[in-house]
């Protein structure tokens, strides 16, 4: 019986022909220092070889509709499991997906209310009971007079031909009195009742309800004909005066938002809709003398603007005052106008009116922000599902859940207990859902919470959900960096959930720099000895009792601060959640830590980093905005700069050399040279991103992809450039130490090394050597880097310019990295507070606290 996974010939990236075997049913730990070679042998050839196998696996009409992955460079893989990998790099969240969504838990909800919930009046919390034509009729008799029954004449003729004709009609809808019977009249009558006797008309009208037929009552005294609104079947509220009615037809489909006969009417099943931003329309700090009415400053609405300070001061209201202290009358005239001036709301409808003109469109959305819904408060959810109760007290409802945390949404349904095997056996499955969740530090989330808004650690973990409620067995699951954002309690759970996967019969792979959970892997596969072109080697395969852990001789102390001053964050608040007060040191290191959902982003990013982005700007930062009751301090940043572990920024286009501006400069290089100026070659020349100097052949892309219909699609080196990208004429020039492409492919540490570079480029190449890059090459694509190295690059790309008492904010920047990187990191934080930076770290690494010069635990 196979008892390991074998992989022999590994050469993608930079694998070095990689031999190795790992155990079956347990955990694997891949440690090593980020671009080593981790996630190339994990991800791009374990997984994506699986991948390719798996769908090749299906049927041709299949294939046809699905993405071939090219074969992996490798020589074998046996045994192929089914695989579920969970990359660094996520999917694209769309305006609409929600935590619950995220968690796969709306569709079980939307199962379970659909078959166990019960429905009732959402006002008087009873059973809806069937309603007959009595009780309906009921509402539509307003006094004791006489009164009549009335059907189409049409509709007699039509199904009741064969009864005797009636003995009274009435000529039309405007007729006022009831005559003997005339065949030309519309309507003809079929029943006569008084109040008192209303109940004995059922039997009289049954027929012509069977039938569908419409009803009309017409009153002796009121001298006026009703048509009578009833259903056959209708259940409604026994409660007299009650309007709520039963839902005909149930299916699942109603308690869905992501289909009409779910979603909410009003925010057709987005949980939000979009209203101006006061924000995007006015400067509160500023007056009106000062631009503050920000509608205005566009071209098209200057003319307005110049007629709104004449009404202004008319109306006797200054000009020079800061908006916010000005009268409510300022705000009457703002929008409802006065005189020549026509008011936002004249523009609002005007633009509405040209909604079909797409930079019309534009224009409104760019003044436009999301708010949650007023009718279903961003549960998304119709107005119906509210008649729908869980728990024996009939308190819970589909939306009461969206509008709750996790942890609160596990207390409710932890009250409920089911006797019906396969109504426990649901019920389970979400309450262990939810348990997971909590217990890896997302408890704080409610479920309506829009996935857009999550950090990255909250989104990756609550992606990691999936896979750890997996009931199957026989399974691969690849892992990268779960770690990310645990604190180490939060650790512990998971690691439980690990080893009930694998209790399960399947096997697990991480790739992880965290140490507890490499020591709780029953198999450790340690890549390097370095990254890049000086990795790619397995360095150790074998049990993690044996594993010795490398020791790191970096020494960190802390630098002392001269005169340290403080900025002070006053009850800060996000998302509905109070925070601790926090204190930071103005020109040193500051490291904030604390459990998942604390608060901590929401507090720094949210709070602190938006004011201060607004003093130094005039514009809010695009996220949703803390409150606070102050920040007081010295404030007076050149500039804020957020580097967090989101890693979707980049494009199948981006480059070392775009990220980190070398590109150019590397260019400009060869373009000086004296060969390429009698030639009159311009920098494009040597781009091949640019018409000028690309391949003709394949594009600049080096590679022509041959379409085989059914079959994988064959990737073939241009014969051309011989898959240097750019035209061969360029791509060969020289400047006596390395050609064009050899200064594109080579390691940065040796190309930079004959090129004169600025100072903005000399600290370029200093950072690139703090932060141990060097060896990556310009044309190395981002999307092909590990996720330790896309962070450090989007560091880099943030710090070319030199930076001075500027606010720089890390947030989760362990993610990807190894100890030892983790120290240049620290080192190069260091230096950016010797030239006046403010630095805040939001990580749970305990490395930073040998560096912070003030420490804040937030609860």
């Amino acid at each position: 019986m196979q008892k390991n996974i074998v992989i022999k010939g590994a050469r993608v990236n930079n694998l070095k022909n990689v031999d190795l075997e790992f155990p079956l049913n347990k955990m694997t730990c891949f440690l090593g220092p980020s671009g080593s070679g981790k996630t190339s042998l994990a991800f791009q050839t374990i997984h994506s070889e699986s991948k390719r196998r798996f769908l090749n696996s299906f049927p041709t009409y299949l294939k046809f509709f699905s993405d071939r992955p090219a074969p992996v460079d490798v020589d074998e893989i046996y045994p192929v499991l089914p695989v579920f990998g969970l990359p660094q790099i996520n999917p694209v969240v769309g305006t609409r997906s929600n935590v619950a969504d995220v968690m796969h838990l709306t569709e079980l909800l939307q199962s379970h209310f659909f078959n166990y919930s019960e429905e009732l009046c959402p006002e008087h919390k009873v059973p809806f009971k069937a309603r007959e034509f009595s009780d309906i009729l009921k509402s539509y008799v307003e006094d004791d007079s006489n009164h009549h029954l009335f059907i189409k004449a049409q509709d007699f003729l039509d199904l009741f031909v064969n009864l005797p004709l009636p003995t009274r009609s009435l000529k039309s809808t405007r007729a006022k009195t009831i005559t003997e019977f005339e065949k030309e009249h519309d309507f003809w009558e079929v029943a006569r009742f008084k109040p008192q006797s209303i109940e004995r008309i059922n039997d009289k009208v049954k027929d012509y309800i069977a039938k569908g037929v419409d009803v009309y009552v017409f009153s002796t005294e009121l001298k006026k004909l009703k048509h009578v609104t009833f259903k056959k079947g209708l259940r409604a509220c026994s409660v007299d005066g009650c309007g709520h009615s039963a839902i005909e037809n149930k299916t699942p489909l109603y308690f869905s938002p992501y289909n009409a006969l779910g979603a909410c009417n009003n925010c057709s099943g987005f949980g939000e809709t979009l209203d101006y931003d006061q924000d995007k329309l006015v400067d509160l700090e500023k007056s009106v003398s000062e631009d503050g009415v920000l509608l205005l400053n566009y071209k098209r609405y200057l003319p307005q603007k110049a007629e709104f300070k004449k009404v202004l001061k008319k109306n006797k209201i200054s000009l020079t005052e800061p908006i916010k202290n000005l009268p409510q009358i300022f705000w009457d005239l703002l929008y409802i106008g006065e005189g020549n001036y026509y008011g936002f709301n004249y523009y609002f409808s005007y633009l509405e009116r040209k909604k079909y003109k797409m930079n019309v469109r534009i224009f409104i959305r760019n003044l436009q922000k999301s708010i949650p819904c007023n009718v279903c408060s961003g549960s998304r959810l119709s107005t119906e599902t509210n008649q729908f109760f869980l728990g024996q007290n009939h308190n819970i409802t589909l939306k009461s859940l969206f509008d709750n945390t996790i942890d609160n949404i596990q207390k409710k349904l932890g009250e409920i207990k089911y006797t019906d095997k396969n109504a426990k056996k649901a019920f389970d499955k979400i309450l262990g859902l939810l348990k997971i969740a909590s217990s890896i530090g997302l408890g704080h989330l409610s479920l309506d919470r829009k996935a857009k808004t999550l950090s990255a650690g909250e989104y990756q973990r609550l992606l990691l959900l999936k896979y750890l409620t997996y009931d199957g067995t026989g399974a691969l699951f690849i892992f990268d960096e779960p770690s990310l954002g645990l604190s180490s309690i939060e650790l512990k759970y998971l690691n439980k959930a690990f080893q009930h996967l694998i209790s399960r019969g399947n096997t697990i792979v991480l790739v992880e720099h965290n140490k507890f959970l490499a020591e709780q892997s029953d198999h450790i596969i340690q890549m390097g000895p370095e990254a890049g072109y000086h990795g790619g080697e397995v360095l150790y395969q074998g049990t993690s009792d044996k594993f010795k852990w490398p020791q790191v001789k970096f020494k960190l102390e802390k630098t002392k601060l001269s005169k340290p001053q403080k900025i002070k964050i006053k009850k800060p608040s996000i998302y509905g959640r109070n925070i601790q007060d926090i204190e930071i040191v103005k020109a040193g290191i500051n490291w904030i830590h604390g459990p998942s959902g604390s608060g901590k982003t929401g507090a720094i990013v949210n709070t602190l980093a938006a004011h201060i982005h607004y003093n130094i700007y005039g514009e809010h930062l695009n996220m949703t905005r803390g409150k606070f009751d102050s920040i007081t301090g010295v404030l007076d940043f050149e500039d804020v700069i957020i580097v967090d572990a989101n890693l979707n920024r980049y494009t199948s286009r981006s480059t070392v050399g775009s990220m980190t501006g070398l590109f150019p400069v590397v260019r400009k290089h060869f373009a000086n040279l004296a060969i390429s100026k009698s030639m009159g070659l311009v920098e494009g020349n040597f781009s091949y991103n640019s018409a000028l100097g690309a391949c003709p052949k394949c594009e600049g892309k080096g590679v022509n992809v041959v379409e085989m219909q059914f079959l994988e699609d064959i990737v073939l080196t241009c014969e051309d450039c011989e898959g240097k990208k750019l035209k061969p004429i360029y791509a060969n020039i020289s400047d006596g130490e390395m050609t064009v492409h050899e200064s594109f492919s080579n390691p940065l540490h040796k190309v930079l090394e004959s090129i004169k570079l600025t100072p903005k480029f000399q600290r370029v190449e200093k950072y690139l050597n703090l932060l141990n890059l060097d060896y990556l090459s310009l044309n190395r694509q981002i999307n092909s880097l590990s996720g330790g190295e896309k962070q450090r690059i989007y560091l880099l790309s943030k710090l070319q310019k030199k930076l001075e008492n500027s606010l720089l904010i890390f947030e989760n920047i362990s993610f990807g990295l190894s100890e030892k990187e983790l120290f240049a990191q620290a080192k190069l934080m260091q230096k950016l507070t010797e030239d006046g930076n403010t630095i805040i770290i939001i990580d749970q690494s305990e490395i930073f606290e040998k560096i912070a010069h003030l420490i804040t635990k937030i609860q």
